[in-house]
């Protein structure tokens, strides 16, 4: 069903994902916030201030006393966005590992209703806020995290660095190349335990008769060369494999996307034995 627009606004523009705590979303984001300091844990009531103590202990922040002197609204209307997106992932972890009621469904719902880039999520089994992408997007990764072994852990890493709370570039494009040779090594160099991607590369251009399992090919661009170029796109684009080399340079937000974006067909291809001799 097509998103209802205001009269002569521009659709692009509206519906675009925003940053931050917007306005229209302040005062719900406020009462779920509210709300998770009269909850349980393990059948007892917390106090505010033990919440918050955990919270100040965790973010490395003080703001229990505030808590305890002037109350959880006060608290949420007076931080600053970031800090509130900081507090608001916290409790989605803190509720999926210490609580007996699960708020987060309604967090959820409540951010992606007000178009917030944040979304409540899971990578590698931890809980909290992580920016949103395309839902046909979000599906495929997923899948592909799915896959056995190492590889869907490792690409777990790999999204999380890049779309959570606190990115980390360099882990994220790191963890893609490991994501791909935990998937690509078994089935291309399984009894070369000094394999890596560059390895595997070098293997497929060499043999060359690595193809999708497609009735039809291209004459000249045949689907060993698409593998072969994602692959290696991957591989050559890590600016930050060694410290201390010429052209040493961390891994950018752009570059990390990219790096996860390539990794996720690349790991499902190999894992599920789309990709092999013909």
């Amino acid at each position: 069903m097509a998103q209802w627009t205001p009269r002569g606004a521009d659709p692009v523009a509206h519906h675009a994902l925003v940053d931050g705590i917007p306005p229209w979303i302040h005062g719900l984001l406020r009462e779920w916030f509210v709300g998770q300091f009269t909850t349980y844990a393990n059948g007892f009531a917390r106090r505010w201030g033990e919440r918050m103590q955990a919270y100040d202990m965790a973010a490395r922040s003080a703001w229990a006393e505030d808590l305890m002197s002037y109350g959880p609204t006060a608290v949420f209307d007076s931080i600053t966005p970031d800090e509130a997106l900081r507090m608001l992932d916290w409790l989605v972890y803190d509720n999926a590992t210490n609580q007996t009621r699960d708020d987060n469904p309604e967090l959820e719902e409540v951010l992606r209703g007000g178009g917030s880039m944040w979304k409540v999520g899971e990578r590698d089994g931890v809980p909290g806020l992580e920016r949103r992408v395309p839902e046909g997007v979000q599906e495929a990764a997923e899948a592909a995290m799915a896959a056995p072994g190492n590889a869907g852990s490792l690409l777990s890493e790999a999204w999380h660095a890049v779309f959570g709370m606190n990115p980390d570039y360099e882990k994220a494009y790191a963890k893609s190349i490991k994501a791909v040779e935990a998937a690509a090594i078994p089935v291309v160099s399984p009894t070369n335990r000094a394999a890596t991607l560059g390895t595997v590369i070098q293997q497929l251009r060499d043999q060359g008769d690595w193809k999708l399992n497609l009735a039809r090919e291209h004459a000249t661009h045949t689907t060993q060369q698409v593998i072969l170029g994602m692959a290696q796109a991957l591989w050559t684009g890590q600016n930050d494999r060694h410290a201390g080399q010429p052209g040493y340079t961390p891994s950018t937000q752009a570059e990390a996307e990219a790096a996860v974006m390539l990794a996720v067909p690349l790991v499902q291809l190999f894992s599920s034995g789309a990709i092999a001799r013909r």
